[in-house]
């Protein structure tokens, strides 16, 4: 058997935000737990191995997910997991749907991955899912930026790109990451640290291919990419919300970086 404590289910909390978050919860397997199949899976769980190890079966491909491992049962997927007999795995994990949820695994490249090994950092994104309190319509909304943390890094952690990072860079491009939304000077960040201005932007164009002002405006037009496809917001308050000083630099920026204008890619993307 599989027992699940301190489930957390949100699937009653009416919404069109397209992103949902229908529960959160601990599964604690033990040797007389049989198998789970599912076909065609009508949503997504996303599951943290924290103790144990057991065996996947999903579309074809076949893997061991063990402690401190993370594995994906993709939407529409075939599958088949049980539980090693000998070491029976513990896990969290959280359960999700929505067209941002497909969009985001897409944009990442996630989509058609199905195991991730030994990645311990991980685990904290689960966490995070798990302390979210039933608070109407707005726990969607930050389990979506919940997950898209936890996807850039996974995608880090695929394709390598975070394994001889210098601390530094790394927490400087999460300190980008967490505050898109606020007024970022990497002047205090460098005194912060005792670096000059020059030396952290040469090595963070070094590692990451650009400056830390043009992965800031890289990753503000992302953002503003998803906002005017899943939000009401106006193009006025989504320059706001973003930093931009004002909607007509936002909107030439944006037109500037993706060919079109951000209501021509409202339209566009819409219909």
């Amino acid at each position: 058997m599989i027992k699940t404590v301190e489930t957390r289910h949100f699937e009653e909390e009416a919404s069109d935000f397209p992103f949902r978050l229908l529960s959160a919860s601990y599964g604690i397997a033990d040797a007389r737990t049989g198998p789970i199949e599912r076909r065609d899976y009508e949503c997504c769980t996303v599951e943290f191995v924290y103790e144990g190890s057991g065996s996947l079966e999903i579309d074809g491909v076949s893997c061991r997910p063990a402690t401190n491992s993370v594995y994906f049962l993709h939407k529409h997927s075939n599958h088949r997991y049980w539980p090693d007999r000998q070491t029976p795995w513990k896990k969290m994990f959280f359960v999700i749907d929505g067209d941002l949820m497909e969009y985001l695994f897409r944009a990442y490249g996630i989509d058609k991955i199905h195991h991730i090994p030994d990645c311990p950092e991980l685990q904290k994104f689960f966490d995070e899912m798990m302390r979210l309190r039933k608070s109407g319509v707005a726990v969607h909304q930050e389990a979506a930026v919940i997950f898209h943390k936890f996807l850039a890094e996974a995608r880090a952690l695929v394709s390598g790109g975070s394994s001889c990072l210098p601390m530094e860079m790394i927490e400087l491009k999460n300190f980008i990451d967490d505050n898109l939304e606020e007024k970022i000077r990497v002047e205090d960040y460098c005194a912060k640290i005792h670096r000059s201005s020059a030396h952290v932007i040469r090595q963070f164009k070094t590692h990451f291919g650009v400056t830390p002002y043009e992965y800031l405006m890289r990753r503000r037009v992302e953002s503003a990419r998803l906002l005017l496809l899943y939000s009401d917001l106006s193009i006025k308050e989504i320059a706001s919300r973003l930093r931009f000083s004002d909607q007509f630099y936002f909107s030439n920026y944006f037109k500037r970086k993706t060919g079109v204008s951000p209501q021509h890619y409202k339209k566009k993307m819409n219909r």
